[in-house]
């Protein structure tokens, strides 16, 4: 967390002047660590006692911010996400979570307890599905995703040439897709946020889903396959995985449409860990993370090529 600098004054004009914040006596800090996203702790003074807030900016992000309003929204009305204070088509502003990530909570834990991480993602997980979509949320389209990270202009013909291949082998066919559901789409460990109250013993209380921007409808394979990539697992946790889904819901759960879906997952991450390493002050860590989803494509056996050597 740093304190806003020079070039970070017309965010910080810009927040004062929001509905919320206007004529208050805010402190404002600028949140590191995000990838895409600027975002904010405002700190506000009303009669000695202090008031915190999280502020994102959709700047650049304008076409995936009314279906993050919606659904974060839907979620936050069922205790699933932190309140929204204030909205609009450039702002998000909700109550401020003082705590950890779910990640850095754990770090701190021993290693006996670890699963309870799964344990609290899955919850809030099948809990957003069970909700009720907003009207004319975005449907996922995960053709047109792969291919759309696949344009990377990084990539030289030949990895391009590959990929529209490897695309085309692995693209689950969209009319056997059914039985939509509300998806969060990036369900990391980061993206869960507890609060000092949050304890190993009790771990299905204090705990928020936040960053809806990949929100969309699509199978619930599809959101428990994203979190299998994003965290990181292997082919081999798929199984343990799906039951640890399955206590909390007597959904059914088609293990082979998430070894389809975990493909596309994993080649989507790697694609957007590669291009974004150019652009990052985190390029090492980044492009680290892109071999990582690369390697567990591989390690799915899918294709006799391997999408390691490509890179």
């Amino acid at each position: 967390m740093a304190l806003i600098n020079q070039k970070s004054n017309s965010s910080c004009e810009e927040i004062k002047a929001l509905p919320c914040f206007i004529h208050r006596d805010c402190k404002i800090e600028r949140l590191t660590g995000g990838e895409s996203h600027q975002c904010f702790k405002v700190t506000v003074n009303k009669n000695t006692t202090e008031q915190n807030f999280f502020v994102k900016s959709f700047n650049g992000h304008q076409q995936t911010a009314k279906a993050e309003i919606a659904s974060h929204l839907l979620a936050a009305n069922m205790g699933l996400a932190p309140a929204i204070i204030y909205h609009s088509a450039s702002w998000l502003v909700t109550e401020f979570i003082t705590g950890d990530s779910l990640s850095d909570f754990y770090k701190q834990q021993t290693v006996s307890v670890a699963n309870n991480k799964v344990t609290v993602a899955m919850y809030l997980m099948v809990k957003t599905h069970q909700l009720t979509p907003p009207e004319n949320h975005p449907v996922l389209a995960i053709e047109e995703l792969l291919y759309q990270q696949a344009s990377n202009s990084k990539l030289s013909q030949p990895q391009h040439v590959a990929l529209q291949k490897i695309i085309s082998k692995i693209a689950p066919p969209q009319a056997k897709h059914n039985h939509l559901v509300l998806c969060h789409g990036d369900v990391n460990y980061e993206n869960i946020r507890v609060s000092v109250l949050f304890t190993n013993e009790n771990p299905l209380k204090h705990a928020w889903l936040v960053d809806f921007e990949c929100s969309c409808l699509a199978e619930a394979e599809y959101d428990l396959a994203m979190f299998i990539a994003i965290n990181e697992f292997s082919v081999n946790d798929i199984d343990t995985l799906i039951q640890d889904y399955l206590q909390f819901t007597n959904a059914t759960i088609d293990k082979e449409k998430v070894c389809a879906y975990l493909a596309c997952c994993y080649l989507i991450n790697g694609l957007w860990y590669f291009e974004a390493g150019y652009q990052h002050k985190q390029a090492k860590k980044l492009m680290a993370k892109a071999h990582q989803q690369f390697e567990l494509f591989d390690q799915l056996g899918l294709l006799t090529e391997k999408i390691t050597l490509l890179f």
